[in-house]
């Protein structure tokens, strides 16, 4: 069976390299953008299982990234798990939810244990951690 495809869109270093030697340790295949532009470039041409959106982008807002998104008929079903501050306006949430974000992630508070364990009830076929 084929990795799990996971494309992670933040311009945060240390979480993302966190992330990323998580997941692969639990079978996810996983690339790394750092900007709006980069991470539609490479959702278009990749086709990734399931995208984490980091709400804070230099640049692009993390709304109109996900707006974009779903302009591409091959992406319109991929999951988008939004990554977003305890403090984000409740207004641009429900706005994200609107243009069909799958869930939202406090990256504040949610470890990344919390982080992974999300992502395998969010890809049906995703790996589960080895004992």
């Amino acid at each position: 069976m084929a990795m799990p495809k996971l494309l992670v869109i933040t311009p945060d270093d240390v979480l993302a390299m966190a992330y990323r030697a998580r997941l692969a340790r639990v079978g996810f295949e996983v690339e790394r953008r750092a900007t709006g532009r980069e991470g539609l470039f490479k959702a278009r041409h990749w086709c990734p299982d399931v995208i984490v959106l980091d709400l804070t982008l230099p640049g692009m807002r993390g709304l109109d990234v996900l707006k974009s998104l779903r302009d591409v008929p091959w992406l319109v079903r991929v999951p988008a798990v939004l990554l977003v501050e305890r403090a984000m306006e409740r207004d641009l949430l429900e706005q994200c939810l609107l243009w069909g974000a799958h869930s939202v992630l406090h990256k504040d508070t949610c470890s990344v244990q919390e982080f992974v364990a999300h992502l395998q009830t969010v890809v049906p076929s995703s790996p589960t951690p080895s004992s």
